[in-house]
């Protein structure tokens, strides 16, 4: 059997489908899909390539990802070496057969923003968007797959349509006149793409109330540092304008914590926005200095400890306000999609609650529950309605 190590965002799990679904026919086939979004995740990507090398002896392995572009000379014994520009071009009209509940979909690729602490814009440099045709194409024939929920995926898709004519707006526009449409979910976007016509758009589909936003920092100081091109004010009006617009909607961001311009004064705007805007999750990353960023030549003043300490004050933080959003549900009707069938099931909510469900459920598919029981750490939930499932 085919084996398939996916490293890093939605983005990758899709291109590494579907390099599965194109490569599938090589003998002992193993691909290694790396990331470097963080020294961190470059460094496991390394490690997950010695360790297959290892495990899998006289197999095909191949090796594709940002990492490949980024350092090729880690990976020169793989069998085949694939980077960004050759995957994209080999997989362009390929649709995956990811085995999960939910679908995936790759709308365009590349990151021309100069965001002084990432490297994404070096190894995704082009902006390439796929067709709005073929986009709502692919939505209708997952949804014919039976996939349940499709999300939209990709380097920066705020800039959909940038080299094509369009954007994302309109193409949800498209989208929203498939008929019998599966949940629809945006992955990470930007804010500054985040305005009144991306909403009204939103509002025609069958969307998820749950938007990721990579806001990174709200002090103006360290914005200006990072070349962000935002500012906290924009940031409250951004949060509060999906806030107003969503019902019992879940807003997560990503931040970084220890850039260098971050003292403790401007963590302290940061702790402060967050505690005040109605946010429910986080993603928190300590700063990890690129080599080829611009950010690079400023060294790395903020100590490991200190990053430690800040970023644990982000997660006590969020996991109190988790905690009472999640109070904030009970007794509350929400749609389900069943990802794991063992002694409880468990699923995804479209506001992006994983949930424990009293009952037996049929896996991969949707099903209506009410809340019922919340604690620190779970969610629990029963079956709206008694109904004859066939398992």
């Amino acid at each position: 059997m085919p084996e398939l190590i996916n490293l890093g965002c939605k983005l990758n799990q899709y291109e590494g489908f579907c390099l599965l679904e194109e490569l599938s026919d090589l003998d002992d086939l193993v691909i290694v899909n790396t990331c470097c979004v963080t020294k961190e995740a470059e460094t496991k990507s390394q490690k997950k390539f010695r360790q297959a090398l290892r495990t899998f002896p006289g197999a095909t392995v191949v090796a594709s990802g940002c990492d490949c572009r980024l350092h090729p000379e880690k990976y020169a014994q793989a069998q085949r070496i694939i980077d960004n520009v050759d995957r994209n071009a080999i997989i362009e009209k390929t649709r995956p057969r990811p085995d999960k509940a939910r679908y995936f979909l790759k709308i365009q690729d590349g990151c021309d923003t100069k965001c002084t602490y990432c490297i994404v814009s070096k190894v995704r440099e082009s902006v390439q968007s796929k067709q709005p045709q073929d986009v709502v194409d692919e939505i209708a024939w997952a949804h014919s797959q039976d996939y349940e929920e499709v999300v939209l995926v990709g380097a920066n898709i705020g800039l959909y349509g940038k080299d094509i004519d369009q954007n994302l707006e309109r193409l949800l526009a498209g989208i929203s006149r498939i008929g019998n449409l599966p949940r629809i979910r945006l992955s990470s976007i930007e804010p500054l793409f985040i305005n009144e016509p991306l909403i009204e758009a939103l509002k025609r589909l069958p969307f998820c109330h749950h938007f990721h936003i990579p806001i990174q920092s709200a002090d103006n100081k360290v914005l200006t540092g990072m070349n962000r091109g935002d500012d906290k004010t924009h940031l409250a009006r951004t949060i509060h304008l999906i806030h107003d617009n969503f019902p019992d909607v879940a807003i997560g961001a990503d931040i970084i914590v220890g850039f260098p311009d971050e003292g403790e004064d401007q963590f302290f705007n940061t702790y402060e926005f967050i505690a005040q805007e109605p946010f429910t999750h986080l993603h928190v990353f300590p700063y990890s200095p690129r080599p080829g960023t611009e950010a690079f030549v400023l060294g790395d003043p903020v100590s490991a400890m200190e990053k430690k300490n800040r970023l644990w004050q982000l997660k006590k933080l969020i996991a109190e306000k988790n905690y009472e959003f999640r109070k904030s549900l009970l007794s509350k009707t929400f749609d389900v999609i069943v990802e794991q069938e063992d002694a409880t099931c468990i699923g995804l909510t479209g506001n992006y609650i994983k949930t424990e469900i009293d009952g037996r459920c049929p896996i991969n598919k949707r099903v209506e529950v009410v809340i019922h029981d919340v604690d620190a750490a779970h969610t629990r939930a029963i079956l709206k309605k008694k109904e004859k499932v066939h398992i």
